[in-house]
């Protein structure tokens, strides 16, 4: 499972933002992780998001980075984040998705979600969901009277042309 780090000052996104999403696989466990933020932290790097998971069962893990910058910077970074020791591989992301899975009272999610363009399904009393995040963040306002509990697992993103 993924986890998610929203900065606690970051209410929600700006219109104007400029997110570029970055795909990051890391290699050597959670102490390259723990470099791999330092990186981010002291290069003062303009991160909005950060979501993290383990590539199935070996040490490597994938991170999303939504960096909240022209894309030109976002280039920069994504260079100097490739050229780190842990890093396997670091690309632009051509788009990002947001996951979420929901327990809710009622059927009212499934209207809503195809209003709002999210694609959402129930499986064993649990709803999936996934779509962009600004949709993800409106649909979640607008059946919010209906959700019980909810996890974001935040943005996920492949690097362009990969499958």
């Amino acid at each position: 499972m993924a986890g998610h780090n929203t900065p606690r000052h970051a209410t929600g996104l700006r219109p104007e933002a400029t997110l570029n999403p970055v795909e990051v696989r890391i290699s050597g466990g959670m102490l390259a992780l723990n470099r791999f933020l330092m990186t981010l932290q002291n290069k003062r790097m303009p991160v909005a998001s950060f979501t993290v998971g383990r590539e199935g069962d070996s040490e490597a893990m994938r991170a999303t980075i939504l960096l909240d910058c022209p894309p030109e910077a976002a280039r920069r970074y994504t260079t100097l984040l490739s050229a780190l020791e842990d890093v396997q591989e670091a690309e632009a992301a051509a788009e990002t998705m947001e996951v979420a899975l929901l327990k809710v009272g009622g059927e009212a999610w499934r209207e809503a979600a195809t209003r709002a363009g999210i694609v959402a399904h129930e499986e064993n009393g649990t709803v999936v969901a996934s779509g962009a995040t600004r949709e993800m963040a409106a649909w979640l306002a607008g059946i919010r009277e209906d959700v019980e509990d909810v996890v974001r697992l935040g943005p996920v993103a492949r690097p362009t042309g990969e499958a």
